[in-house]
Order: structure tokens, then sequence, then C-alpha cells
């Protein structure tokens, strides 16, 4: 017995549910559903969405904290302050549940993203909105009253941080899915919000928006039918489903570029502390190497090579004689 139903078996369930049907299914297979001894049974709960895969989760992840950094520099340019954004939270939840955690009033657009079929909803707080709009006409920014909605010109003035914000979001997603938004509608209503059927599976993304005077959530919901098409290559990108060496001619490329130090020793020598600090100009310091030993060459402070010093031209030049043991 599986212990995670498929998403076919959840949507029949929940079709049974509302039909009304599932207690004289339940009522007539009770005999069989009696517990075994070993307690392999366990609750199961059918509104739970279970559609993305733990490395899909991970992999919508690591773009969207990509994104993240984008809006810091997108957010600080436009306002003109020191600004940082943080990808807090990447999850899937029931739609009704995603209204439901906005918190407090929020300013709501409604985005068209093609080819997504269904819309996307990016809400930020009216908090954090009314005073990037103060901070846009010139204001501090510091707002101490936010109204309960916005004027359409206020609605204009914030297109000027939002479409930017946008702008980040797709190209952030550039590599999966080359997207075009536009906004469909704007309101600070959430009860207007009702895009989609309220069981339905939403891909909730969290941004947390914080910089000197302002602070407030930025808060993504794209329709799992909209994403699904998409997820293989959110779990090819995932580290997690490389096989093991799979990097290897790219981290072999990428060593052979890595600059290191050669040089070469035609000898050495050991004198006092005294006669160091007697030498003048001109003294001689003799070396315990030999005319015509060979030089040692160390890479990186190691001793790698030995070698014979000669001239290429005007030039001093080793050959490379002997690798020397590790």
């Amino acid at each position: 017995m599986n212990d995670i139903l498929s998403n076919e078996e959840i949507d029949t369930l929940l079709d049974m549910f509302r039909k009304g049907t599932v207690e004289d299914e339940v009522r007539s297979a009770a005999p069989a559903l009696e517990a075994p001894a070993d307690d392999r049974c366990r609750e199961v709960d059918l509104l739970k969405p279970n559609r993305l895969a733990r490395e899909q989760v991970r992999g919508i992840e690591r773009y969207f904290e990509s994104a993240a950094k984008l809006l810091s520099a997108t957010i600080s340019d436009k306002l003109r302050i020191d600004a940082r954004c943080d990808c807090v939270a990447v999850e899937q939840q029931r739609f009704s549940t995603w209204l439901e955690q906005l918190p407090g009033p929020v300013a709501m657009y409604v985005v068209k993203m093609e080819p997504f079929k269904a819309p996307v909803l990016l809400s930020a707080s009216t908090s954090l909105l009314y005073g990037a709009v103060d901070r846009i006409l010139g204001g501090s920014g510091r707002v101490s009253r936010v109204p309960k909605d916005f004027t359409q010109a206020e609605y204009t003035v914030a297109d000027a941080l939002m479409g930017p914000c946008l702008d980040r979001l797709v190209e952030s997603l550039d590599e999966v899915v080359k997207l075009k938004w536009s906004v469909e509608n704007r309101f600070c209503n959430p009860s207007m919000a009702q895009v989609l059927p309220s069981q339905d599976v939403v891909l909730s993304v969290y941004f947390q928006v914080s910089g000197e005077f302002l602070i407030g959530d930025l808060r993504l919901m794209i329709p799992f039918q909209a994403i699904e098409p998409h997820l293989e290559k959110f779990a090819k990108d995932s580290v997690t489903r490389m096989e093991p060496g799979a990097m290897k001619d790219k981290v072999a490329k990428t060593l052979k570029s890595v600059p290191l130090d050669l040089t070469v020793e035609l000898g050495s020598a050991r004198i006092t502390l005294r006669q160091l600090l007697d030498l003048q100009r001109g003294d001689v310091i003799p070396l315990d190497t030999r005319f015509g030993s060979p030089a040692v060459v160390p890479v990186m402070g190691k001793p790698k090579f030995l070698g014979q010093v000669g001239r290429i031209g005007n030039r001093l030049a080793v050959q490379v004689a002997d690798v020397m043991d590790e």
C-alpha cells in the first residue's frame, strides 16, 4: 500500500465527498478497513496539496532566491534607499489558504503572464507600497497613515516600482520559460481576487522587503496548472538530480583556467642574523647549489619539477628535466 496518494486518487476522493457517496463506499468496505495488527494504517489529509516533489520545490526556490537579489537592487534603485529583499518561503497551498494568509490590507495585482493560461497574483503590503509612492514623488517615504484603497493616480505612480519588480520576476525564470507580463487589474480588496477555484493548488512565493523606514512583503501566487508543464525543467536544474560525475568535464574545464604561481629556485643559503644585518651593496652570498645543477621549480610554494636554467633570446628560461615525486 502506498503511503502517498496519487493526484488522481485525491481528485477521485474529493469528488466522492462532493457527491456525498463516500459514506456509502466506506460503510460497504468497512470489514476491509480494519487496522492490521502492525498498525500500518495512517491518517491522510486530503486537503494538503502534494503536487510538487521535494526536488522540484528546491529547484524553484533557487530561481526565486535569485529573483530576490534582483528585487533588492531594483527597489534600492527606484526608491533611492538601501533596501533588501529576501525570499522567505516557497510552498504549495490551496488557493483559499493563500488568500487567508494575506497579512492585513494589501494591494493586489492580477497579472497575465503569457504563455501561462491562468492569471498570476502579486500582492504588496499597502504600507510598503504607499511609502514607495511617497518616496517616488519626492517625499521621505515615512508615512503614518495608510489609506484603505489607492486612487488611480497612486496606482500609476506605484507602477513605477511594481513594473520593474515584475520584470525581475520574469527575468529570474527566463531559463525555464519565456514570460511576457501585463497587468489586468489592481485593487485592495482581497475578496475581489477570486480568480481561481478555492481548492486549486497554487505555488506561493513570499518575499520580505526591508530598508531603513520601509518594511513589508511581496507575495506571488502562480497556479499549479500554469507551472506544471515546466516542472521537469526545474527538476533537471536541481543538483540533487545529477548523476555522480556529471559535472566532471565542466569542473575540469574551469580548473584548467585557474592561474598558478610558478617560480624557479636557483639555490639557497643559510646565514646568521648578524651577517644579514651587515650586508652591503655589492656583497656576494654563496649558494649551496653547484654550477650546472638542476634548479627546483615550485608550484604554489611546493616543489614540483626539476629543470635546467638557460636562455631564450635575451630572457632567462628553464627547461623541465624531471617531475618530482609527491
